[in-house]
């Protein structure tokens, strides 16, 4: 199920932060404003995966939309191909709902139960905003005991005087106090008014008081794109930044993200060593229409591919 929840094209299933002060920070700058979907206005998107045992391109999730009148999402739901059934089985579900502006104020995840024949609540998250910009989004989780949504966590967003986003405070609930316990905070640093954020050093809340914890640095090329990205895990006894991840991103003339390096450095040889990577193609309105993955095989020095998938709102390839 891993690899389904990886491979959701369409659907955004934000995973919750996961607590670990001390550790290289694996997770993204907190960052709500992903694209829902590929192959934008399609009602159904077929995904497959092609299998070395066959040769063949076979059958492995679908995702199906409903869009509203203005052309918004309103409901995109997963469905995965049981191959020894032939048939497609029910999955995920996801529910927008828009204010008078057109922004995202809620988004519902539900999950199929198969016990019961019936979608069950998982995630709820509600965005809500002041002007143009967000101010907060919330998460909560559907408790089935009381069934009712229980608070999880938050974001807070903070903007500089130019509009861009420079500050983000992650607050998880506490069920004892009933109340919101500092968690993590993202500090966005800019090279110039106009230029998206260089640095974002993230701090953990620990002992009453902020600890730095790990640091991201971020180069672009001339659209904007981010191309390279370095982080760093802070180190309190050495008092210094250690590296930990590097990742490289490449894009055709269209701005299509065509390649996706991932390295981790090893401190016994002291360089960067090859981890994942994925290339993908697109077809002529910048649609992915295919997807390759590999992870590093360090005895041989060489990439093994790990997963190859085709994207077509065709049943067939």
């Amino acid at each position: 199920m891993k690899t389904i929840i990886k491979l959701m094209i369409g659907i955004v299933l934000t995973t919750f932060i996961c607590i670990n002060a001390n550790a290289q920070p694996k997770s993204e700058i907190p960052d709500d404003n992903k694209p829902k979907m590929n192959w934008s206005g399609a009602d159904t998107l077929y995904t497959f995966q092609f299998s070395s045992a066959t040769n063949s391109w076979d059958y492995f999730q679908r995702e199906i939309r409903r869009f509203d009148n203005n052309n918004n999402p309103t409901e995109n739901f997963v469905q995965v191909w049981n191959n020894q059934a032939q048939n497609w089985a029910n999955y995920l579900r996801v529910n927008y709902a828009y204010d008078e502006k057109g922004n995202e104020i809620e988004e519902i995840t539900q999950q199929w139960d198969n016990a019961t024949n019936n979608w069950v609540n998982a995630r709820l998250k509600t965005t809500t905003y002041k002007g143009r910009h967000k101010e907060e989004v919330l998460f909560q989780q559907w408790k089935k005991p009381t069934n009712e949504w229980f608070n999880i966590m938050k974001y807070l967003i903070k903007y500089n005087d130019n509009g861009d986003k420079n500050s983000i405070i992650i607050k998880l609930y506490n069920g004892v106090t009933k109340g919101w316990d500092n968690h993590k905070k993202y500090l966005m640093e800019f090279d110039t008014p106009y230029s998206p954020p260089s640095v974002v050093v993230a701090k953990s809340w620990i002992s009453h008081e902020w600890n730095k914890e790990g640091k991201y640095t971020i180069e672009y090329n001339w659209r904007g794109d981010k191309t390279l990205e370095t982080r760093y895990t802070w180190n309190k006894s050495m008092e210094t930044w250690l590296e930990g991840i590097m990742l490289e991103m490449y894009y055709d003339k269209k701005g299509n993200q065509t390649e996706y390096i991932e390295m981790k450095y090893d401190y016994a040889n002291k360089n960067w060593v090859n981890f994942n990577r994925y290339t993908a193609a697109y077809n002529e309105k910048g649609y992915m229409t295919e997807k390759s993955e590999y992870i590093w095989n360090r005895a041989t020095s060489q990439w093994e591919i790990k997963g190859q998938y085709k994207f077509t709102t065709d049943t067939k390839i």
